[in-house]
């Protein structure tokens, strides 16, 4: 477990989780695990299950660029933590934030 602790935590840190893996399964072969074992950690170690924190760690990356980036369009802020489609990304930063990126980055 140590060792997984170890890869999920450099992938968190080199913000692998930016990179376009379609699914969790994708993610767990870069992170060096399977699909099952990531997401026992996940859910075990972090208390959420691996799309969340994903999805977590990607909004929290397009609020940054949100706030030091404002004239990058959505849908590039989008692609930029990759979410490639613009009305997953619209959904999924609302999910996080309970906003749509637009009015969040107004309010910030």
């Amino acid at each position: 477990m140590k060792r997984l602790d170890a890869a999920v935590r450099k992938w968190i840190d080199t913000k692998a989780f930016l990179l376009p893996d379609p699914t969790p399964s994708d993610s767990a072969k870069r992170i060096g695990t399977t699909s099952a074992l990531l997401h026992k950690y996940c859910l075990e170690v972090l208390g959420e299950d691996f799309r969340s924190l994903r999805s977590r760690l990607r909004i929290e990356e397009a609020k940054r660029l949100l706030l030091e980036h404002p004239e990058l369009p959505l849908s590039t802020v989008g692609r930029q933590v990759g979410i490639e489609d613009r009305s997953n990304f619209l959904k999924q930063f609302k999910a996080v934030t309970g906003e749509n990126p637009a009015d969040w980055r107004k309010k910030s």
